[in-house]
């Protein structure tokens, strides 16, 4: 064969390796994929006020934003706000339950005198409010089970327990340690993360008995959980410790163990797990860069494994986190402004300006 006959036949054979290589199906599916989420929408809203959690009633179209002594109510759909609600102090979370039409708020009167606050969905009127028996009255959730609202006191160490349809606390339990998230399973169960314990308890909703305490591995400092029901999937983001970073964490719901973990950013504070499209939410309130916050956005692959779909930047200090599981679209608060941390601050950090606060929408 001749010299130039070698090199055609030679670069022939290349390309067609090259080509085969080049599309073979392991080499397309290892390239990255465009998820396709990202900041859709931002509602200014700026006002006076801290914030905590964030609250979605999908059917009602309605976003709730409790910032210290007030309520902003969003129209979902329109993005005005078309209610605030005055008369509160320390405010956190909020929790709606439309069979009763009223929503039941956790606040703190004083440091001394935890407190949950109830409003009527239809007037968006202050009607009551109920002594938690604690302080630092923080994160709750209702069960439609029992028709409860769990009521979980930070500093207090402990639980309130509610009944949505008289206003009247029926029991309460002592954790002995700071409760942050918890998510109920429907059946008869709620699962408890402790975050100075690094562990996740399940008790039961009715008799508020203790049934399992489970550590979290490598999860330090657990503060969102989130559950998969169908599947007995728990997904705990963390914030982490000194040299241990933030991580978001899948747990067996029937018998604790530690499944798989994958590292978030800096400040995590809630998670929502999307059972729609098998997507998981971790809201995390910086970036790493000190002036943004970042959202992580997970797919549940299977029951034992995740996997990374975007990271889409936000706003410095939107680490709560709603999910709307009719849009499939989430929503979380911050500020779009911020001014340098305080001279001599113990833990020094962006101080936000609340003029340019601010509801962020995140979808496809």
């Amino acid at each position: 064969m001749s010299q130039s006959k070698f090199l055609g036949t030679l670069r022939l054979a290349f390309l067609l390796a090259f080509s085969l290589l080049l599309f073979s199906p392991s080499v397309v599916s290892a390239a990255p994929q465009d998820s396709g989420y990202r900041v859709i929408r931002t509602i200014h809203l700026g006002g006076e006020g801290n914030w905590d959690y964030v609250t979605v009633d999908a059917d009602a179209r309605r976003v709730y934003v409790p910032r210290s002594t007030h309520i902003m109510v969003v129209d979902e759909d329109s993005g005005k706000l078309i209610g605030d609600i005055p008369g509160m102090n320390g405010l956190h979370g909020v929790a709606v339950v439309p069979e009763f039409n009223r929503a039941f708020v956790t606040g703190n009167k004083t440091e001394q005198e935890g407190t949950i606050y109830i409003f009527d969905l239809k007037t968006l009127k202050l009607t009551s409010s109920i002594k938690s028996n604690s302080i630092d009255t923080d994160s709750l959730i209702y069960d439609p089970l029992t028709k409860h609202v769990f009521v979980n006191n930070g500093d207090g160490m402990n639980l309130t327990v509610v009944d949505a349809a008289t206003e009247k606390v029926v029991g309460t339990m002592a954790y002995n340690a700071n409760p942050e998230a918890a998510v109920s399973d429907g059946k008869g169960s709620i699962f408890q993360d402790l975050e100075d314990k690094r562990s996740v308890i399940e008790y039961d909703a009715k008799t508020l008995t203790v049934k399992n305490k489970w550590p979290t591995g490598p999860c330090v400092s657990p503060v969102g959980m989130a559950m998969d029901r169908t599947h007995r999937r728990l997904y705990v983001s963390c914030r982490g410790e000194g040299n241990v970073p933030g991580v978001l964490i899948v747990m067996n719901a029937d018998n604790g163990k530690v499944l798989t973990s994958m590292p978030i950013g800096i400040g995590v504070d809630g998670n929502v797990f999307d059972s729609g499209t098998g997507d998981i939410f971790a809201t995390c309130r910086d970036s790493g860069d000190g002036k943004t916050g970042a959202t992580y956005v997970f797919h549940a692959d299977s029951p034992d494994k995740i996997s990374l779909v975007a990271t889409v930047k936000t706003i410095y200090g939107a680490r709560t986190v709603a999910l709307d599981p009719k849009s499939h679209h989430i929503f979380s608060i911050g500020t779009e402004q911020n001014e340098p941390p305080a001279p001599g601050a113990k833990n020094p950090r962006p101080r936000p300006v609340l003029s340019t606060f601010e509801l962020l929408e995140i979808g496809k």
